[in-house]
């Protein structure tokens, strides 16, 4: 009887298996894993001491393809500091439990033609990259990633492309009051001259702790993206602009004085811009320099908030790779809402084949004076600057399926920036190194 059990287990495995789930479908699996182990010293205080870490990146996708029209991709997906604990507070390493760390990360399905040639849709959860990822970007350097859930519908023509998107950022399911945060705009793009223009509405409906009767954000982003190539001139430019406007809290709710019974109106903005010459002797490579400016807000007590906020952005992209910046100056409460300034000096070579260096040099300085109080004598202290960021990286696909990366980086703070920061003045640079591991497959 035992044995006939058994075989009727392999029967059944063998029969799930061999039978395709339908006869129009394909399935594709694949996948990535990641390593990247770092070492730390971004804290300018001279008592802190180096800081050493590893995270582990795991992604498995399925991707079924339906009558050659439909998709659906499901990617699962394990993010974890090695030997760290879980979210039950246990150790996750050498210990008898499981981490309990696997999730979905993505899971939608999307219509490639919907009725008509080029219109399609998509809808459940899922990464969204527009441009050059300054404004909406999945943030793939962090070890989680950021994705959305709601869905977006789009009509693809050989000379534009207009996309439709909706997403629920927040979902409070409050029987008594509207509580919601939404998300909804249009992207449209300009095939021949590689031009976008965007906005996007941002609606939190939430008044908990502001007297109920002030909703936490209400803000309309309006923006463009555009992108050229002069081949006859190696030449590129990319150019990013957005401004923001509409209402916001005065600031953080403060029942003990009656606080922030007000709103005041948004008036933000950013753009960047970066040249680049690519070049061919004695090596490969490129040559770039850029701007990327944010507004800030210099007086707190009148009715308009100027200092941009940088919205979805891949922040590890653009105002250096030690990510002091990644969220605009908001790094310590003397320099909050300055605004940022950052002039980049960017070379690549590919000095042999398989090879690819780069160094950037990032100058910092903030868009709008910062204050704060030197912890030694009590003289107030105004300042904009920040500091010089060097980034170095190399990274090589010499050994066949492995992509090697590394880099080391340093930021040269200014005293009155580290003085703000950490109240010293005087202290070491911070400082920042990491290799990086992937095998896709």
């Amino acid at each position: 009887m035992k044995r006939f059990f058994q075989g009727l287990i392999v029967v059944a495995v063998l029969f799930a298996v061999t039978v395709p789930v339908s006869a129009d479908t394909e399935l594709e699996f694949s996948g990535q894993i990641r390593l990247r182990e770092e070492l730390s010293k971004k804290d300018f205080d001279t008592a802190k001491t180096f800081q050493d870490w590893a995270e582990l990146r795991t992604r498995f996708n399925v991707h079924a393809t339906v009558d050659g029209n439909s998709h659906v991709f499901i990617q699962f997906q394990d993010s974890r500091l090695m030997g760290g604990y879980d979210q039950f507070g246990q150790r996750s390493s050498g210990q008898l439990n499981d981490g309990k760390n696997v999730g979905m990360h993505q899971a939608y399905y999307q219509i490639d033609r919907l009725l008509v040639d080029g219109l399609g849709f998509k809808a459940g959860r899922f990464e969204m990259n527009f441009g050059n990822q300054r404004v909406f970007g999945a943030v793939g350097w962090h070890n989680v990633g950021r994705v959305w859930e709601g869905g977006m519908g789009w009509y693809d023509h050989e000379k534009f492309k207009i996309t439709g998107f909706g997403m629920k950022a927040i979902e409070l399911n409050n029987a008594y009051y509207a509580a919601d945060f939404d998300i909804g705009g249009f992207y449209a793009s300009c095939k021949k001259t590689n031009t976008d223009l965007f906005f996007f509405y941002e609606y939190d409906a939430d008044t908990t702790g502001y007297w109920y009767s002030i909703n936490r954000l209400d803000r309309l982003n309006v923006g463009t993206y555009w992108k050229h190539t002069c081949d006859q001139y190696r030449l590129d430019f990319e150019l990013n602009g957005v401004y923001q406007f509409g209402q916001k809290p005065r600031g953080l709710y403060n029942p003990p004085f009656e606080m922030n019974k007000d709103k005041v109106d948004i008036g933000a903005y950013m753009f960047a811009f970066e040249a680049g010459y690519s070049f061919d002797a004695p090596i490969k490579g490129r040559v770039a320099a850029g701007i990327d400016y944010t507004s800030g807000d210099d007086d707190p007590d009148d009715d308009k908030f100027k200092a941009y906020n940088n919205l979805y952005v891949t922040g590890h992209k653009f105002n250096g790779f030690m990510d002091y910046f990644v969220d605009g100056v908001k790094a310590s409460e003397p320099y909050a809402n300055a605004g940022l300034k950052d002039i980049m000096l960017r070379v690549t070579a590919d000095p042999y084949e398989g090879w690819k260096a780069k160094l950037d040099a990032h100058f910092f300085s903030t868009n709008k004076d910062y204050t704060f109080i030197r912890e030694s004598d009590g003289t107030v202290i105004t300042s904009n600057k920040v500091g010089i960021e060097l980034d170095a990286t190399l990274s090589t696909t010499v050994i066949p399926g492995l992509h090697l990366q590394g880099g080391a980086s340093i930021l040269l703070a200014d005293d009155d920036f580290t003085e703000a920061a950490c109240g010293q003045r005087g202290t070491d640079p911070g400082v920042w190194f990491y290799t990086m591991t992937t095998i896709n497959f």
